[in-house]
């Protein structure tokens, strides 16, 4: 059903279990779980002990989507959203010691299950070379 190698358990099983039903591929780098939908990079998982405070599902979007995700995440503190101008990228940060961090979690998954178009982005690893080409010229 997904796609992993047996390096380790990803963290935090109750959101891949949600995501069954869109099969979504799993890969796992730098000391995340990546979850991809066909091109998509959609989120990221992490538990680390060496840096904690990044613990948490990584919701990857577009930075023109982060005033709008959040409303849907209305309790999370401003720090958790972030843009790059530069790329135009964005992600919103659910730490795992939020307090609401489940309920957050499951709230992703419900906007993913829906289709929402403002989770995921196409990460620059999956485009490519002559669409990296053509939006290179058309800055």
């Amino acid at each position: 059903m997904f796609s992993h190698s047996a390096k380790r358990q990803p963290p935090f099983q109750f959101v891949l279990d949600e995501l069954i039903p869109v099969r979504p591929a799993i890969k796992q780098a730098f000391g995340f779980t990546y979850v991809y939908l066909d091109q998509k990079l959609l989120l990221a998982l992490r538990e680390s002990a060496k840096q904690p405070q990044y613990n948490g599902v990584w919701i990857y979007t577009q930075a023109e989507h982060i005033e709008s995700l959040r409303r849907e995440f209305p309790l999370l503190p401003r720090r958790c959203f972030w843009k790059s101008r530069k790329s135009g990228s964005g992600w919103v940060i659910l730490a795992s010691s939020f307090e609401d961090f489940e309920e957050y979690s499951f709230k992703a998954c419900e906007l993913i299950l829906r289709g929402d178009q403002r989770i995921g982005r196409v990460s620059r690893s999956t485009r490519t070379r002559a669409e990296r080409r053509l939006q290179n010229r058309e800055r």
